[in-house]
């Protein structure tokens, strides 16, 4: 099965977890293995840097990267976009 990470906002959203897992539920259902960073573990810090290490570790492992809607308002999501196109990730945009 082809792995997808899935990149959006977190930081200041209270709804955040629901988002991903809603985007989870529904990529999962079309037969992708789903990595939802909400569910990485977090042995680190917990700043900003050291979360998106660990995203984007997970995300080189991917396939396909999932953008949701507010992708564009997340610093961390427009890394994570911008390197997945360099790194040639194939990338499906939220309709």
């Amino acid at each position: 099965m082809a792995k997808i990470y899935i990149s959006g906002k977190i930081t200041g959203l209270d709804n955040f977890r629901y988002l991903f897992l809603s985007a989870e539920n529904s990529l999962s259902k079309q037969g992708f293995t789903v990595i939802n960073p909400c569910n990485l573990p977090e042995y680190h810090d917990k700043t900003w840097k050291s979360y998106m290490k660990e995203d984007l570790k997970a995300l080189k492992d991917c396939e396909y990267v999932f953008m949701l809607n507010n992708w564009k308002d997340s610093r961390g999501a427009r890394v994570e976009h911008r390197l997945a196109k360099m790194w040639g990730k194939t990338i499906i945009y939220q309709p």
